[in-house]
């Protein structure tokens, strides 16, 4: 069985409504799936996973959610080397469009720059998340899962 982990921050809980998502479609395709916020995770927690999936919000010109950066900080520290990663990022329209859903870009290179695996192209929602709930991120789930195996 994939043992997996979500790390996330949110502010306005619409990361956190997506990442509840994801996680209800792994357990239902028997996949575990363990949800923590970036602010009580350590790196060294990724070590314990088979998949990790990365999960912020987009802010300002496109940096992502500050309770990220310690632990990117930490992160460095971590030998993540061949373990397997995809990203989540969410943005809204209403600030700075050009940056729209920069925090999936920004979480897939530190996931280069870490030497680990990008299993599939990063979730990408720039709205209201609700509606994409029952479309988008099931498509998306069943793509990581198939890209897992």
């Amino acid at each position: 069985m994939i043992k997996t982990l979500t790390i996330y921050s949110t502010v306005g809980g619409n990361t956190e409504l997506v990442v509840k998502k994801v996680h209800s479609l792994l357990l239902q395709k028997d996949i575990s799936n363990d949800l923590q916020r970036v602010d009580i995770t350590k790196p060294e927690d990724i070590l314990n996973y088979d998949l990790i999936i990365l999960a912020s919000p987009t802010y300002n010109q496109g940096t992502l959610e500050d309770h990220f950066k310690p632990f990117i900080k930490a992160w460095r520290r971590v030998d993540t080397s061949g373990k397997n990663f995809a990203a989540i990022g969410l943005g809204t329209p209403k600030f700075y469009p050009e940056y729209l859903t920069e925090a999936t870009s920004i979480i897939e290179d530190l996931i280069k720059q870490n030497k680990g695996n990008v299993l599939i192209p990063g979730l990408r929602i720039g709205a209201n998340p609700l509606k994409f709930l029952d479309s988008l991120v099931p498509r998306w789930v069943d793509k990581l899962v198939e890209a897992s195996k």
